[in-house]
């Protein structure tokens, strides 16, 4: 913590954040448990997507977080405008991106089988609590910039507190791409 710090100034919102990655694992499983192999297959409300590749999309949300989170924290503790430059250079490959972002989604939903993706979400849920678990109060208004071109649900600078708040809105948005 740095001098000018008082860890009781700064909110905490690990339980809320808890409750709301919570709520998204039981809706996860109650839509996977729900979707029969037809339905696994069947074409999404998101045009050339199955509703597989949905759900494993929806999971990658939540793996990329794990994988943010630690640089975020690195960030945080550099100066605020030293991860635009980061940024700046991840939208310049925002076309790529979506590319390869819509390729992989395509391709693991079809290699990714149903039974697998629970684990998957489960197991990267529990990894992202635990990290979580470890930010200290200081460190929740602390971010970085992030390529904001690259996803509607990215902010131009998000705290660590936004990034654990994107797999869900990111899940919530797509959720309702499903075919029933």
């Amino acid at each position: 913590m740095r001098e000018d710090e008082d860890s009781t100034a700064f909110p905490n919102p690990k339980e809320d954040l808890r409750t709301e990655l919570m709520a998204a694992q039981g809706s996860f499983h109650k839509v996977l448990e729900s979707m029969t192999p037809e339905g696994w297959s069947k074409q999404s409300l998101n045009p050339g997507w199955s509703n597989g590749e949905i759900l494993v999309h929806m999971t990658f949300g939540f793996v990329v977080v794990r994988v943010l989170l630690p640089m975020a924290r690195l960030w945080g503790r550099l100066p605020k405008g030293s991860s635009r430059p980061f940024a700046w250079l991840l939208n310049a490959g925002t076309r790529p991106f979506n590319w390869v972002n819509g390729l992989g989604a395509r391709a693991q939903g079809k290699v990714v089988q149903p039974r697998w993706i629970g684990g998957i979400f489960d197991r990267t849920l529990a990894a992202l609590l635990k990290q979580m678990e470890s930010i200290r109060p200081e460190e929740w208004q602390r971010g970085m910039y992030y390529p904001a071109r690259w996803d509607p649900n990215f902010s131009e600078f998000m705290t660590l507190e936004k990034l654990l708040r994107y797999p869900v809105r990111h899940f919530k948005f797509h959720l309702g791409q499903l075919a029933h």
